[in-house]
């Protein structure tokens, strides 16, 4: 079974700039995705840091 928490640092440089560019693109989507449902833009702050989370535990170049 592989180590889940073995980090490979020859792929940083790309993991960097894709997070960077994924939460570019997150940010808006989710204050608007936070107005629409009508709860409110840190509402969908919340859901974007959540995701976020998640995202970084589980996933990852192989």
């Amino acid at each position: 079974m592989k180590n889940v928490f073995a980090f490979d640092f020859s792929n940083i440089k790309g993991d960097f700039f894709g997070g960077i560019t994924a939460g570019i693109v997150a940010l808006p989507l989710a204050l608007a995705f936070g107005e629409q449902t009508e709860l409110g833009a840190i509402a969908g702050l919340y859901g974007a840091i959540a995701i976020g989370v998640f995202a970084a535990l589980f996933g990852g170049t192989p």
